[in-house]
């Protein structure tokens, strides 16, 4: 309610005129907001000329404000990612925005922490609301009055741009507080904390069994190079390019048990310990009755250290951290000890998930963004964009593309408004040896000038030299012939 309340002293102020501070960055100092602290001003000149101004909400929200001198008329919020606790502007990260002249924003969500570091949340469930999803609002009407004072005008179009729980929170933007933006770009979403949370957490189980011993995990880099490469042998060419990257892997028919031994370990094989490791990534997380809690991961990145199995799944001593061996392990039990549970010392081990989906529905409520009534967001205009990659080793592209499915179902007519691509060979966020490098940014305000969703895109190689054309999801882009590095000899369909 206290929240609610500013947030209508903050609208009330904004639409009954504030001071014009003409530009001024030292004038910023004395801007006055409902329950808003001015932290700290300054004029600097790189990576343009530029006002910066940092400040807090209600005392616990973080936020900086930049706010080019050559404004381009328009404001570009930036996500965070992990469980934040910095100010942090994926806007920037992929899209250089202030560069480009948006004047734009960051958040660090309400707390201070590593983006790995769920303890903040033990016993704060403002903190929690915060994270969820009030804190990007708050700052949103925040910079937005900065930014009518700072120019003696409104912004024209606001877009925000996140991936991972950055993706997450642009979903929270598009379901929640459809007024606050324009266009949105959703990568790679966590959009569904309690069934990432099983899964991180069931694969956890079986690559680390022992919790005071979590020095080696149970698959090796030979493992999973063997893995891969059988992977490869059966499917690679499928899409008419043998290249290492699989055009769609859900297509592809391979059996990790294949590789099942017969005759004791070698280095040939997998073990049943080992197996059921590979199998619970593949697999997705289950009840001891075999109820499912979340999807599975496709096929891709086994052997990629960063970014990859390597870092995300597997990982090694203090991979991720001082006792935390991989990302999942560092999320999952974050998740399970903060969020769900409440308790620094609970433990994975022996735990059957019986009762997660009960347990965890405080955090479904408030974290999830999955409501697929996109009703009030598209009906004002907005436009939603999303991404992910195929080989993405954090979150599951099955989820967005079960997402998507359920707005697509629920109303038919969402297709003019929410597009999905989905990047081959692309690892989380980005990178990968796919086609990653993608003009983000320039899609989303092509769609805004245009009002036509785009059917195609062009994606580079990180590695430079040529690329290859996306397609919205479900078309798929289909090899013609010819070179496999220009976008020409593809064809969605």
């Amino acid at each position: 309610m206290r929240q609610r309340i500013l947030l209508i002293l903050l609208s009330s102020a904004l639409l009954s005129g504030l001071p014009a501070l003409a530009g001024d960055c030292d004038a910023l100092s004395k801007l006055e907001l409902p329950d808003v602290t001015v932290t700290a001003v300054a004029e600097l000149e790189k990576p343009v000329v530029h006002c910066k101004l940092d400040g807090k909400i209600g005392g616990t929200v973080g936020f900086t404000v930049w706010l080019p001198r050559d404004w381009n008329g328009r404001f570009a919020m930036g996500g965070q990612g992990g469980f934040a606790g910095a100010v942090d502007n994926q806007a920037q990260a992929f899209g250089r925005v202030l560069e480009k002249g948006y004047a734009t924003a960051g958040t660090d969500t309400g707390h201070q922490a590593n983006g790995l570091d769920g303890s903040w949340a033990l016993g704060d469930l403002e903190a929690i609301v915060n994270y969820g999803h009030g804190s990007i609002h708050r700052v949103t009407e925040v910079a937005k009055a900065v930014i009518r004072a700072h120019y003696a005008k409104r912004a024209d179009t606001s877009y925000f741009l996140g991936c991972s729980n950055g993706g997450r929170q642009a979903l929270q933007e598009a379901q929640r507080y459809p007024d606050d933006f324009d266009v949105i770009l959703a990568g790679a979403p966590a959009l569904d904390f309690d069934g990432l949370a099983a899964a991180f957490l069931q694969i956890t189980q079986r690559m680390y069994p022992d919790m005071e011993n979590l020095s080696t995990p149970v698959l090796t880099k030979e493992d999973r190079t063997l893995l891969r490469h059988a992977i490869l042998e059966r499917c690679d060419a499928r899409d008419g390019v043998a290249d290492g990257v699989l055009g769609d892997p859900p297509s592809c028919d391979f059996d990790p048990r294949s590789l099942a031994c017969k005759d004791g370990d070698s280095k040939d094989c997998l073990t049943p310990p080992e197996l059921a490791a590979v199998q619970a990534i593949y697999d997705g997380p289950h009840t001891i009755k075999g109820e499912p809690l979340h999807v599975g991961f496709p096929f891709g990145a086994e052997d990629v250290e960063a970014n990859g199995w390597g870092s995300w799944l597997v990982g090694r001593e203090n991979g991720a951290g001082q006792g935390v061996p991989t990302a999942a392990f560092g999320f999952g039990t974050g998740l399970a000890r903060y969020f769900v549970y409440q308790d620094p010392n609970w433990s994975y081990e022996d735990y059957d998930f019986s009762t997660w989906g009960a347990d965890s529905q405080a955090i479904q409520k408030t974290l999830n963004a999955d409501n697929p009534d996109l009703d009030a967001y598209r009906k004002r205009g907005g436009k939603l964009l999303l991404f992910h990659g195929w080989s993405d080793s954090a979150l599951s592209p099955k989820a967005t593309i079960n997402y998507v499915s359920s707005v697509y179902q629920r109303e038919p007519a969402a297709k003019d408004d929410v597009r999905l691509f989905l990047m081959p060979g692309v690892l989380h966020c980005f990178g990968g040896n796919g086609p990653t490098v993608v003009d983000w940014l320039g899609a989303m305000e092509q769609w805004q000038k245009t009002q036509k969703p785009p059917s195609e895109l062009e994606a580079g190689f990180a590695s430079g030299g040529g690329g290859r054309k996306l397609c919205a999801w479900p078309a798929q882009a289909v090899f013609l012939g010819g070179d496999d590095r220009s976008p020409g000899s593809f064809e969605c369909r």
